[in-house]
């Protein structure tokens, strides 16, 4: 009775290992979620004449399934699925090319290691005897035995091309793949060809169930590395999500399943030894030749070797030769075990790190691992003794090294953290917490600590930066000059990097002090040298700074083409990487370029938005040069008395602290006097500046002295503008008050010589601002004269062209035209109808009586046809007098 029923159970048995059997010789079915691979499958396909396919990937990266796909959509292909512990890779073998036909002389039973030469001749015989290919997958076998791998290797070259082997697998077989690379008969497919794309990615989500925009399903792919399990866990994690976009962002980080897979299929499949090294470098961002033996001891890099080629997510980096990285999923798990496990080991592994990284001078890494540990007071003395102060300030408050620094506690005693506790503050713009923190820092140094200290270096430049637009231009000065000299003297060896860094911010701090100064040449050169620093072009912020007050030193010498390039450059480099509102400067400079050639709609447009750049009030050159600008544009709306006020303010504020920038100020107010016919306003803003041997303020005195009949004084002041380089404007200005003297000695042709040249000397930079505000004698002069505007279209309005009186009246083919041609000054007047500006604002503009207004006012009625002004505005755009926009910034 007992052996009646143990025959059923060995029946049983037989039936199960049959069934199991089944399933291991047998093409795997898709899963329901399954995402074709097409652009995988064809290239599978294209290597059909290959005798060897290797797919070797990390564990959940969709192998089995990408082959099993391309299995199933061809013919005479068979299938083996290995086992944990399966070691008979012979049997196994022959088992499978027996069910697919093959009358292997070796039964499988007896293959249970190595075949020996005579089987494997025999072997190789039989299937190079076979009339058709025979394609064998073998997916997950561990071929780590030399001896297997010869046979194997043996088998594949005997078979004259009958037999096709495709390995799937987490770990490179010791097959001697180099010999099939190099003579082209092996197709790879890696990690990096089998990760998801975006696309595939948002295909294996929506057939999970979730939908998430083509941003978020990139974002995910991205921090997943296109790792198929990852994806899979994250999709299952947000289904049900009430928002999943949102739930996305996370849900990599957050997962359990992700994480359990991690530790059960990778981090514990490994060797104790590669366990232990996972744990002990994954606190790096970056594994580095060196580093890994640092921190996991001798034998290390032989075990990152093992690891690199075993696909353990991990992946060499770009152009760094040796260099290795752990997927950032798996390395954070790395990190959370490592915690979990060894607590007591993280400070010593970041110690370690940090001081392999300092020795191999890189002084990032070294900071960020002490960081990790709170070692703050040693992070800030690397900083100082490294000089990086500089790097922090051209970082600004969003670098990295910013970041880092940002954590640093308030209870610091060491000299170093104050200094950088400065630096931190001045890149947040408080130039008040700086200097406090640098008088903290001086109590802390030794006494008798020479320039030459790193703490001393980095104080001096840190003290020039933040003196250079917060305190009096003298103190500035000789801050700057300290720095400088600092510099050039003798001091501790620098990086290259950092010696160019802390080089520029002193220029940078010169060329801003030079210009307050009014000294423009020495101010162009340094900020020129600041700006053209190599080491300064990966810190748009700080470059596009340099060039906004470039920009401006090239305007206020009449560059104005070449300020308007400098301009553009900063505005486009502080565009492109997101500062835009670091500094004003660019837009200052462009506001005062576009009030110089008399485009004062762009003047207006530009000064909006520097106004609305919180640093403009503590800017003393912007803000200088933006209240000349407002107040011009006050005068040019009829405004007078409250653009004088504005300019009067401006200048008792800044005169304490900025003479030549006040001096500026009451030459804007004396121009703007003269502009609406008021020279006795203009002498009285002159007074105080007027022993100034500035040419700027010689050129304007000169104009009021000639406005008054005064030309003995107004040739002492000519004098003075001729001498040196002066800039562009005065030198137009006092031609101008030349071509006002030869008019009084009734040399009308030296009248006309004179004005040619200031006309030809402005039209290089489109200069329009002289003779747009001159005196009433200038403006007199350039009425009278009836081809002036015809002979100099530039001048009348800014980048457009002003018609001559023949092409003032073109026929119109419904028979409007004008029985009068329209003079010059008529056309202006129609132009500041269009704008809907008062006679009395027409009259202010033009710098001629109410009356006179009035009457070409009249004349343009008549000539028209019309009795009202708007209608005149209409029938001149009927009649293509005027353009729909001509009202731009007359």
């Amino acid at each position: 009775m007992a052996a009646r029923q143990r025959e059923p159970d060995r029946t049983d048995a037989a039936a199960v290992e049959e069934v199991l059997a089944a399933a291991r010789f047998r093409i795997p079915e898709l899963a329901g979620f399954h995402v074709p691979r097409p652009r995988l499958t064809r290239g599978m396909a294209r290597g059909e004449h290959l005798p060897l396919v290797l797919v070797s990937a990390p564990a959940g990266t969709g192998k089995t399934s990408l082959v099993a796909e391309w299995a199933r959509c061809r013919g005479n292909t068979g299938w083996i699925t290995f086992e944990d512990g399966d070691t008979a890779v012979w049997s196994l073998v022959l088992d499978g090319l027996s069910r697919m036909g093959l009358e292997v002389p070796t039964p499988a039973r007896e293959a249970t290691g190595c075949l020996g030469r005579q089987r494997l001749t025999s072997l190789a015989d039989a299937i190079a005897r076979v009339p058709q290919r025979l394609t064998l997958v073998l997916d997950g076998p561990e071929l780590a035995s030399l001896e297997l791998a010869r046979e194997i290797d043996f088998v594949l070259r005997h078979t004259l091309g009958r037999l096709r082997l495709v390995l799937v697998g987490r770990v490179d077989p010791v097959l001697p793949l180099y010999r099939y690379r190099l003579t082209d008969t092996l197709l790879e497919i890696r990690a990096a060809d089998i990760a998801f794309t975006d696309e595939e990615a948002s295909w294996l989500l929506r057939r999970s169930g979730v939908k998430l925009s083509a941003e978020s399903v990139r974002d995910l792919n991205r921090r997943t590395r296109g790792w198929a399990a990852g994806l899979r866990f994250a999709a299952l994690a947000l289904v049900g999500q009430a928002d999943p976009e949102q739930a996305a962002a996370t849900v990599v980080s957050q997962a359990n399943d992700i994480n359990e897979y991690l530790i059960g299929e990778v981090l514990d499949a490994q060797p104790p030894e590669a366990r232990r090294f996972l744990l002990d470098t994954c606190l790096p961002d970056v594994l580095l030749p060196g580093l890994v033996e640092e921190l996991a001891g001798p034998g290390a890099g032989h075990t990152l070797g093992l690891l690199s080629r075993s696909n353990a997510f991990l992946e060499p980096v770009p152009d760094q030769p040796g260099a290795y990285r752990y997927y950032p999923f798996f390395r954070d798990l790395l990190r959370a075990q490592l915690a979990y496990e060894s607590p007591w080991a993280i400070v010593d592994l970041h110690r370690r790190a940090a001081r392999w990284f300092q020795r191999a001078a890189l002084p990032d890494q070294a900071i960020g691992h002490l960081a990790a540990v709170g070692a703050w007071d040693e992070v800030a003395g690397h900083i100082v003794n490294g000089l990086m102060v500089g790097r922090l300030l051209l970082e600004g408050s969003g670098g990295p090294l910013s970041r880092v620094t940002l954590r640093l506690p308030d209870d610091l005693e060491q000299a170093a953290g104050q200094v950088v506790r400065a630096a931190l503050a001045l890149t947040n713009g408080d130039r008040t917490a700086c200097a406090e923190a640098l008088a903290g820092a001086r109590l802390r140094v030794r006494a008798g600590a020479t320039r030459e200290n790193p703490v001393a270096l980095s104080m001096s430049v840190l003290d020039a930066v933040r003196a250079s637009t917060a305190d009096d231009v003298a103190v500035a000065t000789r801050l700057a000059e300290e720095a400088e000299r600092a510099l050039n003297g003798p001091r501790p060896e620098l990086p290259n990097r950092s010696e160019s860094e802390l080089s520029a911010l002193v220029r940078f701090s010169k060329g801003v002090v030079m210009l307050r100064r009014g000294d423009l040449e020495r101010a162009r050169r340094a900020l020129s040298a600041a700006a053209g620093v190599d080491a300064v072009r990966s810190y748009p912020a700080f470059r596009a700074a340099c060039l906004g007050y470039l920009a401006i030193t090239e305007a206020l010498e009449g560059r104005l083409a070449r300020a308007g390039r400098t301009a553009a450059e900063s505005l486009e480099l502080a565009d492109t990487r997101g500062v835009a509102d670091r500094s004003p400067a660019a837009r200052v400079a462009l506001a005062r370029i576009a009030l110089e050639q008399y485009d004062l709609k762009s003047a207006r447009e530009h000064v909006a938005v520097a106004l609305l750049c919180p640093v403009l009030k503590t800017d003393p050159v912007c803000r200088t040069i933006t209240e000349g600008v407002v107040a011009s544009l006050e005068r040019a709306g009829g405004q007078l008395r409250p653009a004088l006020a504005r300019l009067e303010v401006a200048a008792a504020g800044a005169e304490a602290t900025d003479p030549w920038l006040a001096r500026s100020l009451r030459v804007e107010a004396a121009k703007l006097s003269m502009a609406s016919g008021r020279a006795e306003l203009a002498r009285s803003a002159l007074e105080p500046i007027e022993q100034s041997d500035d040419p700027e303020v010689a050129a304007v005195a000169a104009a009021v002295y000639a406005e008054q009949g005064h030309d003995a004084a107004a040739a002492d002041s000519l004098a003075q503008v001729r001498n040196g380089e002066p800039p562009l404007s005065a030198r137009v200005t006092g031609l101008l008050v030349e071509m006002v003297w030869e008019s009084r000695r009734r040399s009308s042709g030296r009248t006309r010589v004179v004005l040619d040249r200031s006309l030809r000397l402005a039209a290089s930079e489109g200069l329009r601002r002289p003779f747009r505000e001159a005196g009433p004698s200038v403006q007199r002069l350039l009425s009278a004269d009836p081809r002036l505007l015809s002979e100099n279209r530039w001048l009348s309005h800014p980048g457009k062209v002003v018609p001559s009186p023949a092409d003032m009246c073109p026929e119109k083919p419904s028979g409007q035209q004008v029985v009068e041609p329209l003079t010059a000054k008529e056309l202006e007047v129609l132009r500041h109808l269009q704008e809907l500006l008062t006679t009395e604002e027409i009259a202010l503009r033009m710098f001629v009586s109410v009356n006179t207004v009035r009457t070409h006012v009249r004349s343009i009625l008549r000539k028209l046809g019309v009795s009202r002004r708007n209608a005149a505005v209409r029938k001149a755009r009927e009649l293509g007098l005027v353009s729909d926009h001509s009202a731009a910034a007359s």
